[in-house]
C-alpha cells in the first residue's frame, strides 16, 4: 500500500516559518474528520502512514508529550489535548496531493509523496535522504536532504591584512584543518577573505586552523563544542 511521506530540503530552507504559520491557520478552530474517525486507542498509525492522536480518547494525558522520541507532539493548554501535526490527512483524504506548509514553502524546500516502501527506500538511496534518530528503528516518514547543515557543526572564519592602514580581505589564501597530526580538509578564501569547514561532529573536541598566504602564516586552536566562527584573523 502506498503511503504518505515528506522529504524536506534543509539546504533550502531559509527558517521563515511559514509552513508553520500555514499549519497554525489550518487548524485554528477545526477538527478534522480524520480525528474523529480514528480507531480505537490514543495513538494510531493509519494504514497510509499519517499517525493520529484521538483528541477524545487523550484528553488529560500531558505525558504522551514525552512519548514522542523526536518531540512533534505537544500540550495544549487550554483544551487539555497532547496534540501533533496529522500531516494533514484531512485535505490528503479529500484528493490533495500537497499539505499546508508545501503550499506556502516559497522554495519548495519540503514535499509530500505517497508512495509504495519500497520505492521511498530507494528514493532515500538514490537522493541521499535521511531520517532523525535513525538509532531508534522508528521508521519515521519524515525524511531530510542535507540534513548534516542541521546535525553537523562548522569551523568558519574570515581571512583579512592591513595595508597602509587599511584592512582588506584575502582571497586564495590556503587554509588547513588539522585533528590529532592529521589534516582532515584543506580549503581557500573567498573574495571575501571567507573560509569554512562544514560536516565537523558537535563536540568533537581540538583541532587547528592553519592558514598560509603570501610567505605568512598563521595557527589558530579551536575545540570544538558547537558551530564555531573565528571571526576575522589577521595575517
Amino acid at each position: 500500500m502506498k503511503k504518505w511521506n515528506m522529504i524536506i530540503d534543509v539546504a533550502e530552507c531559509t527558517n521563515c516559518n511559514l509552513c508553520t504559520l500555514a499549519a497554525m491557520d489550518e487548524y485554528v478552530g477545526n477538527d478534522p474528520p480524520c480525528m474523529k474517525a480514528a480507531p480505537k486507542g490514543v495513538i494510531n498509525k493509519r494504514r497510509d502512514g499519517i499517525v493520529i492522536i484521538d483528541p477524545e480518547k487523550a484528553k488529560g494525558q500531558r505525558q504522551l508529550v514525552d512519548a514522542c522520541p523526536y518531540g512533534h507532539i505537544w500540550w495544549n493548554e487550554e483544551l487539555q489535548l497532547p496534540q501533533a501535526w496529522p500531516f494533514d490527512a484531512h485535505l490528503l483524504d479529500r484528493g490533495w496531493q500537497q499539505t499546508r506548509g508545501q503550499q506556502s514553502c516559497p522554495t519548495g524546500a519540503m514535499r509530500a509523496v505517497e508512495v509504495e516502501d519500497d520505492e521511498m527506500a530507494r528514493l532515500a538511496r538514490e537522493q541521499n535522504l535521511e531520517v532523525l534518530k535513525p538509532e531508534l528503528s522508528t521508521r519515521p516518514r519524515v525524511y531530510y536532504r542535507n540534513l548534516w547543515r542541521y546535525s553537523k557543526c562548522f569551523i568558519g572564519g574570515s581571512v583579512a591584512e592591513e595595508k597602509q592602514g587599511v584592512v582588506e580581505c584575502i582571497e586564495g589564501a590556503s587554509v588547513q584543518l588539522v585533528k590529532d597530526g592529521a589534516s582532515v580538509a584543506v580549503t581557500t578564501t573567498d573574495n571575501f577573505g571567507d573560509f569554512k569547514f562544514d560536516r565537523l561532529d558537535e563536540g568533537s573536541g581540538s583541532y587547528s586552523v592553519q592558514i598560509f598566504s603570501g610567505g605568512r602564516s598563521k595557527v589558530l586552536q579551536v575545540t570544538l563544542g558547537t558551530s564555531t566562527n573565528l571571526g576575522e584573523i589577521k595575517l
